[in-house]
């Protein structure tokens, strides 16, 4: 903030600076009212921040079981040092509205600016047993793991949870997040205010001692003609001066350190036991003993191999434990989630292909009596996908930038040099390759480099008189982009074996074509490519019925239309992909669209018409030099399928992840990496190149996945 003060002195002193005499007390009044501002927004900040990492501590007592043990009101009762069980300490502050200002002249009224974005307030819930922190409805974090990160820019609030982005939450108050702070009985309750939005606030409630009591079963199961038995107890908020105590009524008991001993035992017998901390507080409880009983139920359910729980319940009025044999406690645990009685097991994702399973007795307190056994079993490990075949480049020198797939081949274009070749290479026997016939555009006075095919693609086909109803193939050239080049797009309506059709696009100053992404189907559909000379715009081509956008042609005019992404110019070969479900406006731009380029990734929203902004997750290693994403559906589980190329561009692997949002929230499915599977791309290395493409098909009814890195290799994975 002293930072953002300096700067504007600067600018007011070199107004200032303008005229040879002047009166500068206006200004210093300006400079102190400024400074006045900023030390209230940076107290602001400090005592929200305060209170923040204060909430996380209070969770984390609450998780840990410690209590308060007492509490110091600060000066002017504006908050309290509060001390806890393990003699550690924090402080609060109940922070208040700041005073308003006086209203100042009315200024000209301005242009209208775009419309802002509707805050969300920050806010703590339950979920799953755990308090969260909460934006509007999403949780991010458990409050005891981290606290958010608050930070104010022109009068907005921003909060960053870990290593996300920052997110605008409205502006900052000057309230605490705690409203009030109280004792009522043996709780100190506090009031949680959401930052980013007045609302009503949400009490949390942590305790000023651990509440006194005995803790031990009100009834006791005995075996027929068994006259002894052994009761485990606790005392909660015992101190060094408890004791405890027992009457026995028709037997005879002992007080051990944490059980009771009772010897000759006859019917209709009883205890009371007493728990006395020496300062005035007692517990009694009666303990009456019956025929015992325990039922426990069966577990008829497999665990995923991905993990997950089990419950086992039952009803009983004997003391027992719960015994996992040695060789499952790598992989399985237990909580007690009642009292009387029910144990959820969980297992933790098996990793390997074979069944698993554990024989978890329920044994007799004190003794070595298995009284029951239940069998939790495992489900083997199933990979996602396993490995066809690796295959070398068909062409060398790094060429094979990009590649696609249908229900027979893969095919992979020469992207760089000579006249233009297809290699299509079978599925069933990779060793079996042939070439796709290619007739190359090369008018006269345009051969100055570019490569005359660079990139293919499959269109989605729906006419079964089209190329026998299976997908089309089509390709495009690659423009140097220095005005006289023109973009080919090359469609094989008639098979590989055939001539393709070809359509000559004027492509300006633009450079086309070092890859493209196709958005519809052959009879009704786009070609997207991105612009790698102005780095910022995205070119859509229509397609119809095969052909591609000819200038002229009214239906078919070239460029349908551009999304201007704000990106750095010349950032390097890149593709737009757009999610299969996305929503588009009456002009055809989608509401939002992925681009990804060799130094970034970008998410882009869309802004007003074909206008869009980035967002600046773009620099998250996950997804960088990340291509070729595709969406396929397997097993009534949505899918992404893409490649990653490593930063040394020696190595490049299979990615895929679970669709869970769908074009909702694109965005946040590629952040969470939900269930990634990850394989290599089988190579030696390459040339320096740092290129990938992935591709997927269908072959008599089984998925494949076909992922290459540029100058190392081609991988084909079957999904099973």
């Amino acid at each position: 903030m002293k930072k953002i003060f300096f700067a504007l002195m600067l600018g007011l002193a070199a107004v200032a600076c303008t005229t040879a005499e002047y009166d500068d007390t206006a200004i210093k009044e300006q400079l102190g009212e400024l400074d006045g501002r900023l030390d209230k927004v940076e107290e602001e900040l400090a005592t929200l921040q305060l209170n923040v990492d204060a909430m996380k501590s209070l969770a984390q007592a609450l998780k840990d079981g410690k209590y308060i043990t007492s509490y110091v009101a600060l000066e002017d009762n504006t908050g309290y040092t509060i001390n806890f069980s393990d003699n550690t300490s924090i402080v609060i502050e109940k922070g208040e509205k700041g005073d308003k200002g006086d209203t100042g002249d009315t200024g000209e009224t301005g242009q209208t600016g775009p419309a802002g974005k509707d805050a969300e307030k920050v806010t703590v819930a339950e979920k799953d047993g755990e308090l969260y922190w909460f934006i509007g409805e999403v949780a991010q974090i458990p409050v005891y793991e981290a606290a958010p990160v608050f930070t104010s820019v022109d009068g907005k609030l921003y909060v960053q949870f870990g290593d996300k982005e920052p997110e605008e939450i409205g502006t900052l108050t000057g309230k605490s997040i705690f409203e009030d702070v109280k004792v009522e009985g043996n709780e100190m309750v506090f009031t949680f205010l959401p930052v980013g939005e007045e609302a009503e606030g949400l009490v949390y409630r942590v305790p000023l001692a651990e509440k006194f009591a005995l803790v031990i079963d009100a009834e006791v199961g005995l075996a027929e003609n068994a006259t002894e038995a052994v009761l485990a107890y606790e005392v909660k908020g015992a101190n060094a001066t408890t004791v405890v105590d027992v009457l026995a009524h028709g037997c005879e008991a002992v007080v051990e350190a944490d059980v009771i001993k009772v010897t000759a035992i006859v019917e209709g017998a009883t205890l009371l036991v007493f728990a006395d901390n020496g300062e005035g507080k007692t517990s009694i409880k009666k303990v009456t003993f019956a025929p015992e009983s325990f039922e426990v139920s069966d577990v008829d359910e497999v665990v995923s191999f991905k993990g997950g729980s089990v419950e086992v319940a039952g009803v009983t009025n004997i003391a027992f434990e719960v015994v996992i044999p040695e060789d499952a406690q790598s992989w399985l645990s237990c909580v007690e989630t009642k009292a009387a009685f029910s144990y959820t097991f969980t297992a933790a994702p098996n990793t390997v292909e074979e069944t698993r399973s554990a024989e978890v007795s329920f044994v007799r307190f004190g003794t070595e009596e298995v009284l029951k056994t239940v069998t939790i079993e495992q489900a083997a490990y199933v990979p996602f996908a396993k490995l066809v075949w690796d295959a070398a480049v068909p062409f060398g020198g790094g060429k094979d930038r990009n590649m696609t797939m249908d229900s027979e081949y893969v095919y992979v274009a020469q992207a760089a040099g000579g006249d233009g070749a297809v290699k299509a290479i079978s599925i069933a026997d990779p060793t079996q390759v042939k070439d796709v016939k290619v007739t190359t555009y090369t008018p006269a006075g345009l051969d100055n480099g570019t490569h005359a095919v660079t990139c293919v693609r499959m269109l989605p086909n729906t006419d079964p008189a089209v190329n026998g109803g299976k997908d089309v193939l089509v390709g495009s050239n690659l423009t140097i982009g220095d005005g006289t080049e023109k973009l080919i797009v090359y469609v094989w309506s008639n098979g590989i074996d055939a001539d393709p059709n070809y359509f000559v696009i004027d492509s300006g100053v633009r450079r086309l074509g070092d890859k493209f992404t196709v958005k519809g189907t052959y009879q009704a559909g786009e070609l997207l490519f991105f612009d790698f000379n102005d780095g910022n715009t995205v070119i859509r081509v229509n397609m119809k019925d095969g052909v591609a956008g000819l200038w002229g042609t009214p239906e078919l005019a070239y460029a349908t239309g551009r999304f201007a992404m704000p990106v750095a110019g010349a950032s390097n070969i890149g593709e737009c992909t757009i999610h299969p479900d996305a929503t588009f406006d009456a002009n055809g731009n989608p509401s939002a669209a992925l681009l990804t380029t060799n130094a970034v990734n970008g998410f882009f929203t869309q802004d007003s018409g074909n206008a869009f902004v980035a967002s600046a997750w773009g620099t998250d290693p996950k997804l960088t030099q990340t291509y070729g994403y595709n969406f396929f559906e397997h097993n009534g589980v949505n899918y992404i399928a893409y490649v990653k190329v490593a930063g040394d561009r020696n190595s490049a692997a299979l990615n895929v992840i679970e669709d869970v949002n769908g074009a909702a929230d694109f965005k946040g499915t590629l952040e969470a990496q939900k269930d990634l599977f990850t394989a290599p791309v089988n190579g030696t290395g390459n040339a320096g190149h740092g290129l990938g493409d992935c591709a997927t098909a269908v072959v008599d009814g089984v998925r494949y996945i076909a992922v290459m890195g540029q100058n190392i290799g081609i991988s084909l994975y079957k999904v099973l």
